[in-house]
């Protein structure tokens, strides 16, 4: 994840990353919070409304969230030795998938029917089931886990269409996830969430109007926690929505731009994948999910 708590939220950090790239601090080649994803082809979001944002503070900072992830080289399939596993093709999901569902119970990173996945965790008991129209998570007694599918290295026009039976209990979050580099950057576009709304009411710089909700917007710092560049000091930017919802379109473009005209500026896009998270709790979700 890549959140810590608040008052009221977790009570200490957590850590990402998964173990199945080169290694990582506390998260090994994956990440818990960090990547996961393949090369995306936009499919922009003409149509849909392009969000506007309302300054609300100047607040820049934040406390952590429940816990970050990362990787330091995560592993890679594209044989260049630079780019962490990538989706195939031009990314996005395919328009037919005929694989057979892929279970996963440990740190694991790889591609199932044209979106990558990746699962991480760092105590507790869960798994990860890669299915041919998304994937399902559950999770039980664990300190942070993640469980993600989306593209890599994505871009500003995916649009996330999703459906999900989602049934955390305990502190949990459920949208859009990624990490940029240069700078580097951890994001969350979350519509859904367990007992905790995050990322504590600190840091809070605006809101946008997307796919019929309304999101507050926050920034807010982790300080030398994992990441996928290692252990670093790094911001987050946040779009989180007022309202729970579990299904339903994300123009994370719509977000992208709102942060920007904030000065929220991100960098070279990692991933963009559909995460659910949790932190300090147990639950289970079953996700379907289309990237375009």
């Amino acid at each position: 994840m890549a959140c810590s708590g608040s008052d009221d939220g977790p009570g200490e950090d957590g850590s990402g990353g998964s173990s199945a790239g080169t290694g990582g601090a506390a998260t090994s080649g994956a990440t818990t919070g960090s990547g996961t994803g393949g090369a995306g082809a936009a499919s922009g979001s003409a149509g849909v409304t392009t969000g506007s944002t309302t300054a609300s503070s100047t607040a820049t900072g934040g406390p952590a969230t429940t816990g970050t992830g990362g990787s330091e080289g995560p592993a890679t399939s594209s044989g260049t030795g630079e780019d962490p596993a990538t989706s195939s093709a031009s990314g996005g999901t395919p328009t037919a998938c005929t694989e057979a569902d892929k279970e996963v119970c440990s740190d694991d990173i790889g591609v199932h029917c044209g979106l990558t996945y990746e699962y991480w965790k760092d105590r507790g008991e869960g798994c990860l089931v890669n299915k041919a129209d998304g994937f399902s998570v559950e999770w039980s007694n664990i300190n942070n886990l993640l469980g993600r599918k989306g593209v890599r290295p994505g871009g500003k026009d995916h649009v996330v269409t999703y459906e999900a039976d989602y049934r955390p209990n305990g502190n949990s979050y459920l949208g859009v996830y990624g990490w940029t580099t240069s700078p580097l950057i951890e994001y969350y576009i979350i519509d859904s969430w367990g007992n905790w709304r995050p990322p504590g009411g600190e840091g809070l710089v605006g809101t946008v109007e997307s796919d019929g909700g309304t999101y507050d917007i926050y920034k807010t710092q982790r300080v030398n926690q994992p990441s996928i560049e290692g252990t670093a000091t790094f911001y987050q930017f946040w779009s989180v929505r007022k309202e729970k919802r579990t299904s339903g379109t994300i123009t994370v473009a719509n977000h992208f731009n709102a942060w920007e005209r904030q000065g929220l500026t991100l960098g070279t896009f990692y991933e963009v994948s559909l995460v659910v998270e949790g932190y300090q709790s147990s639950g289970s979700a079953d996700v379907k999910v289309s990237i375009q």
